[in-house]
């Protein structure tokens, strides 16, 4: 089992260059920026399609505003779910309300549009009471609604 993990990490770290060699190629060639940019939303629905479906009971919970400590633990949970790294600092970014869009901006507007966001698909960030609404998921969700690469809501209760 060890040598297993031990080469898994191995391939990891190999993957991890091999993509930051494409990224270099993309900036030098603008016809590799098509296949990259594919290749990164494929990355983003396979990370998505493992992550369990979620539903959020009580929308009343969320927590708009996480300090830098909760953040940091929802960072680790994503890591660890196998979130692809260049969206990660992004969709950390975006579980503050300063970062999430119009729709969603302020708690009066939010409750002004709690039908619209009773209908996200979400997925459960592994181990913690949060849920992140990728746009891949929710190709139906209006601009005011979505953020890029992706929303992260924080709750202190009512996720199943």
């Amino acid at each position: 089992m060890a040598t297993y993990r031990y080469e898994m990490t191995g391939i990891k770290d190999e993957m991890r260059i091999l993509k930051g060699y494409v990224r270099a190629l993309r900036v030098c060639n603008p016809s590799v920026r098509a296949v990259t940019d594919e290749l990164e939303r494929d990355e983003i629905e396979r990370w998505s399609s493992s992550l369990p479906q979620a539903r959020v009971t009580r929308w009343g919970g969320m927590i708009s505003t996480p300090d830098e400590y909760l953040q940091n633990n929802i960072k680790q949970a994503l890591i660890e779910s196998g979130c692809p790294a260049h969206i990660l600092d992004d969709l950390v970014k975006n579980c503050h309300e300063r970062n999430w869009p119009s729709g969603l901006s302020s708690l009066e507007t939010r409750q002004h549009n709690r039908r619209h966001y009773d209908r996200y698909n979400c997925k459960r960030i592994p181990g913690k009471q949060a849920v992140i609404v990728l746009p891949c998921d929710n190709i139906m969700v209006s601009d005011d609604m979505m953020s890029e690469p992706g929303l992260i809501m924080i709750f202190a209760h009512g996720i199943e």
